[in-house]
């Protein structure tokens, strides 16, 4: 396995993330210190969280269902769409570009990314405009 890109490897080295990305589980996990709830026993949202000092998201919201897990951060900042390459790697040189005119949104596909996992993980960006920013999308598949 290569280097993983810088987001990802701040995905990686966060013990609360890490865990239930590899446990593909949101439940029985230790939740004291963060700022949480509960939209649904499927849906875990973090509030006001960091990955580190300069990564630091309104919320995250974690989705669990038989197939999958997302992971998804929102952000108000741009520096992940004007930034990509170096939040994501040159696997992104040339992303899978969407303009919505429709919703006023846009989406990058970043592709696969191998985090040592038994299959690799999906990671997209999307621009949702003023309303709800920017996310980063990453999806898990089910290991079980």
């Amino acid at each position: 396995m290569k280097e993983l890109p810088y987001f990802l490897s701040l995905l990686k080295n966060n013990t609360l993330l890490w865990t239930i990305t590899t446990t593909n589980s949101i439940t029985n996990i230790n939740l004291e210190g963060t700022i949480h709830g509960y939209w649904s026993n499927q849906c875990l949202e973090l509030r006001d969280y960091s990955l580190n000092k300069g990564e630091k998201f309104k919320n995250i919201r974690i989705t669990d269902n038989e197939s999958y897990m997302m992971i998804d951060f929102y952000t108000d900042s741009d520096k992940y769409i004007t930034n990509t390459e170096y939040y994501f790697g040159e696997v992104v040189m040339n992303p899978l570009f969407i303009n919505n005119a429709k919703t006023n949104s846009s989406q990058k596909t970043l592709g696969k990314f191998d985090m040592g996992l038994e299959i690799p993980i999906d990671v997209e960006i999307t621009n949702y405009g003023e309303v709800y920013g920017n996310v980063i999308g990453i999806t898990i598949y089910n290991q079980k």
